[in-house]
């Protein structure tokens, strides 16, 4: 096909979604409601965000493309400020909440493990989803030379969610891979810090093991023998691109959750020690105490949240 016609089908393609115009204050539904359909898309501004819309850990990656207005959002315990053109990609394990908003409008594109990896490739930017458990930045900002561009694929999304026609699930979770892939680039093009793709393909798979195994594997030499490589260089790498120990990345990995369970869950201390690999309760105590500065107990008591007890 010549260059010009494939440009001209494109845009025939694009012309013919109007996705700024379909997102009304009413829910995006499919044409074919399915329960069990592991792919949904909300209009933000139809989303009762008063009343304190959360989503736990456990089963949804989301996408939050803002085209309108403001916000305040917070993901775990870190508040970022949500303008006209950010694109927020949150990992299925964490929790977040909308602080405050005026006039917000765009979407929210939520997916499952399984619905990604309906279509399988080799590619290891986007072959799993261990792919979606990066080290990148939780939001990005689109330049305005690029926000057609990004329209255009949340528009693809929205019109085969939309209408469910033969093959829609395949074309969705391939679009998916497309966001996965042009949110890396922009997240990575913040770095200034080039590193090569050995480097990097060992600090992708350090940090998926962290996440993973963070409860059963606490020391850097276990880290070092899973990677095939030695814990003084995996030490220094550590500290060269992220300036932590790799100790550090652990604790911080171990506290984070911690503190999800204390302020989201009813267990105990003593049972959400020992769920985070602690038999000794009170070596728990001290662990979280020298890195937070404050007991288990008091830090639940500052930050509980009773109604999110769902961990």
């Amino acid at each position: 096909m010549p260059l010009w016609a494939a440009k001209h089908a494109l845009s025939l393609w694009h012309n013919s979604i109007l996705f700024i115009k379909m997102i009304t204050k009413k829910n995006i539904r499919p044409h074919n409601s399915d329960p069990n359909f592991q792919f949904r898309i909300f209009s933000l501004s139809s989303l009762q965000l008063n009343r304190n819309h959360k989503k736990s850990k456990g089963k949804w990656y989301s996408f939050i493309y803002i085209n309108k207005g403001s916000g305040i959002l917070q993901i775990d315990f870190d508040e970022h400020v949500a303008l006209k053109n950010s694109v927020f990609f949150i990992e299925k394990y964490k929790y977040w909440t909308w602080l405050k908003h005026k006039n917000i409008g765009g979407v929210l594109v939520q997916f499952t493990d399984s619905f990604y990896n309906i279509i399988y490739t080799g590619n290891p930017k986007i072959k799993s989803d261990q792919s979606l458990i990066s080290d990148i930045n939780p939001f990005i900002v689109i330049q305005d030379i690029h926000e057609k561009e990004w329209a255009n694929v949340f528009d693809i999304l929205l019109l085969e969610y939309s209408l469910l026609k033969e093959n829609s699930k395949e074309i969705l979770c391939l679009v998916l891979k497309i966001l996965i892939l042009m949110y890396r680039r922009n997240a990575y093009a913040k770095n200034l810090m080039v590193i090569s793709d050995r480097r990097k393909q060992l600090l992708s798979e350090f940090r998926k093991l962290v996440n993973n195994k963070f409860i059963e594997i606490k020391t850097p030499k276990e880290y070092a023998v899973r990677l095939n490589i030695t814990p003084n260089y995996l030490n220094s790498l550590c500290k060269e691109i992220y300036e932590k120990t790799v100790s550090e990345i652990i604790q911080e990995r171990v506290i984070l959750e911690a503190k999800r369970m204390l302020a989201h869950s009813g267990l105990s201390v003593s049972e959400i020690g020992y769920k985070l690999g602690f038999v000794d309760n009170s070596y728990f105590g001290r662990y979280f105490k020298k890195s937070v500065g404050t007991s288990p107990d008091r830090y639940r008591n500052l930050n509980y949240n009773s109604t999110n007890n769902n961990v």
